[in-house]
């Protein structure tokens, strides 16, 4: 667990102990643990180890061992499981741990034994009224709109591939211990499958075609050339799929729009080559508006619009409890809109840090020399504007881009193997403008295309069907509604280091 090079420990220390924040000059796990036990029953919090509470830095020794036991020790003692976060920081080069928790979503949370609570400042074991508060609780949990059931979803309805990604993915951040093997109980143990029935987050989550139940899942992307109402749009698109595929396309939208020919990675914040966009603090931003979104009302939305001079993301709700517009540039704790769905997130290690995420964003575009974002409130509505983030194109010369190394690369794959002969220029270049096309579309038949490219049907078909030879296009569907869709291995390929 070493420290990403954000530092927020400055902002902590300014503070004073409070219901969501305690200091520890020494480190010392069951006193800890009791701590974080209390934070979770209460409104989440931040547990510093190393810093007196006059702000005098003790420090902590061998920082990234005793962060990897802590965290492994909360997991296996503290139940239910929690959403824990421990971040090593330095200060006058001295390392502290800041130990980071969300209020539960599944009180009364127990330690060994005793279930702790927090009174102002002090961590107490709860009495017997405090633990009936808990316990009624649940209450609150069934009204939020996530954890309602869905009830006309069943098996069918649900990507049970993309649950066993996550589940994977949940095994490999080391976020949690004991995940279920098999998808209903790892649902369930998240409280996304309860009692027979699939909840309204588990189908956003993880649902095959999520519009069915609920429209308001809709993102728009829209690109303009200038940024004046009613200008010409350059790139119009709605995804409708469940959060990770709506992510993953989106994020796929911005690397080939902008030339990039690697995929936005979720684990490094490092910058690796001459940046065109602040591709991590998007991808945060974008993470947060999933997130903390207002899913209850079908008119919900989360629209993306790029100009000439700025990105701009619109998502439907209000800031998280707690949270002011100036509180998001400086180290903040906030409790999720949708606790459910950020867990999920955290688990899988698409939220990487508890309540340090718009601390990052600020920090990334200042590291690549781009101006910060800057978020509004209004009507119902939080805004984050990139005001470096400007439109890359000319869109379909921003896109070509990323699409002909990936063809390149197949076409040279394919002659070596014997799959194909020699292209000509013209020809990729057709292979290029087609594979474009498909992109843009969810599916699309081959008479679809030439009408788009106004070309004839019969050469398109030659070229078609050496994509396919080359497993850059696939055709999916019956042969009468189906169409053709880009590979796994296209995507992948076009997207690599």
């Amino acid at each position: 667990m070493k420290t990403d090079g954000v530092n927020y420990i400055e902002d902590i220390l300014q503070k004073k102990e409070s219901a969501t924040l305690e200091f520890k000059a020494h480190f010392n796990k069951e006193e800890g643990a009791k701590v974080i036990c209390s934070f979770l029953n209460r409104d989440g919090g931040q547990l510093v180890i190393g810093v007196e509470e006059a702000q005098k830095v003790s420090g902590i020794a061998e920082a990234e061992k005793v962060a990897k036991e802590f965290q492994n020790y909360l997991l296996s003692e503290i139940l239910p499981e929690p959403a824990i976060s421990v971040d090593i920081q330095k200060i006058k080069k001295k390392a502290v741990l800041v130990v980071s928790v969300w209020k539960g979503t599944n009180q009364p949370y127990i330690y060994n034994g005793g279930v702790y609570y927090r009174v102002g400042s002090s961590t107490v074991q709860a009495n017997s009224k405090q633990l009936a508060d808990l316990i009624h609780k649940e209450t609150d949990r069934i009204k939020r709109w996530e954890s309602k059931s869905a009830i006309e979803a069943d098996d069918e309805d649900i990507d049970l591939n993309e649950v066993q990604d996550c589940m994977k993915e949940a095994l490999n951040t080391n976020r949690e211990q004991n995940i279920p093997d098999n998808p209903l109980q790892f649902l369930s143990k998240y409280g996304l499958y309860k009692n027979g029935d699939f909840t309204n987050a588990a189908v956003i989550l993880f649902g095959k075609m999520p519009i069915k139940y609920f429209p308001q899942v809709r993102v728009r992307l829209s690109v303009f050339n200038t940024d004046k109402t009613g200008s010409q749009i350059l790139y119009d698109k709605i995804f409708e799929d469940n959060l990770f595929k709506s992510i993953r396309k989106i994020t796929d939208f911005f690397d080939l729009a902008y030339g990039v020919s690697s995929s936005f990675q979720f684990s490094s914040w490092k910058r690796t080559d001459k940046a065109k966009f602040p591709r991590l603090a998007i991808r945060e931003a974008i993470l947060n508006a999933f997130v903390h979104r207002d899913y209850s009302s079908f008119s919900s939305s989360i629209a993306i619009n790029i100009y000439s001079d700025k990105l701009v993301i619109n998502s439907y709700g209000s800031l998280p409890k707690g949270i002011t517009v100036k509180s998001l540039s400086q180290d903040h704790l906030s409790i999720p809109v949708n606790p459910d769905i950020a867990h999920i997130f955290f688990l899988r290690g698409w939220i990487e840090k508890i309540g340090i995420g718009t601390v990052k964003m600020i920090a990334h575009c200042k590291e690549l020399g781009f101006k910060p974002p800057v978020w509004k409130v209004k009507d119902n509505t939080v805004s984050v504007t990139f005001p470096d983030v400007v439109v890359p194109f000319n869109y379909n010369e921003g896109i070509t881009e990323g699409i002909t190394e990936g063809i390149t690369k197949l076409i040279d794959e394919g002659i070596t193997e014997g799959i194909i002969e020699g292209i000509t220029e013209g020809v990729k270049k057709s292979m290029v403008e087609i594979v474009s096309v498909i992109l843009t579309e969810k599916s699309i038949r081959a008479s679809e295309i030439a009408e788009k490219l106004n070309k004839s049907y019969k050469t398109l078909e030659r070229h078609i069907s050496s994509l396919k030879k080359l497993n850059a296009i696939e055709y999916k569907g019956s042969k009468r509604a189906g169409g053709y869709v880009l590979s796994e291995k296209f995507r992948k390929l076009s997207n690599q280091n």
